[in-house]
């Protein structure tokens, strides 16, 4: 059974502008540590605890803020960094990536919060700098 917290209620009140903000450094943040599994784990066994669709959308931000580069220098693409996820989590390639990407933006509502929204709830409740690690497992 999962563990309930109480959702921050003041965040819900926050002007458009605030929230906004936080959302666009979650989601920078998001990518630098994404960045930083991609690089920093070869020999480690990961998994992923959460959807292939939020992978995606993780790496939809990793690939958008441009934190992962090939060894010229030029930016990684997009099906490079599924590639490298799929193979790392061990988990199936989906089809079409970019599809789970547009699902995920595409979330709205109460019971339909996107990657972002969680680990800004998951930053503000836990205290943690780190919330997109909460969905990750590393074992040897």
């Amino acid at each position: 059974m999962n563990n309930l917290q109480l959702r921050n209620i003041a965040d819900f009140n926050a002007g458009m502008p605030e929230k906004k903000a936080r959302e666009r450094e979650m989601r920078l943040l998001v990518a630098k540590d994404m960045a930083h599994v991609l690089t920093d784990f070869e020999g480690k066994r990961l998994g992923w605890k959460s959807t292939r669709t939020d992978l995606m959308e993780a790496l939809h931000w990793t690939w958008m803020n441009e934190t992962v580069v090939n060894d010229d220098g030029s930016p990684c693409r997009f099906c490079h960094l599924v590639d490298r996820a799929c193979t790392l989590f061990d988990i199936k390639k989906p089809v079409n990536p970019r599809s789970l990407v547009a699902n995920a933006l595409s979330k709205k509502g109460v019971h339909m919060t996107n990657l972002c929204q969680r680990c800004c709830m998951i930053a503000m409740t836990e205290h943690t700098s780190h919330p997109l690690m909460k969905f990750i497992s590393i074992s040897r």
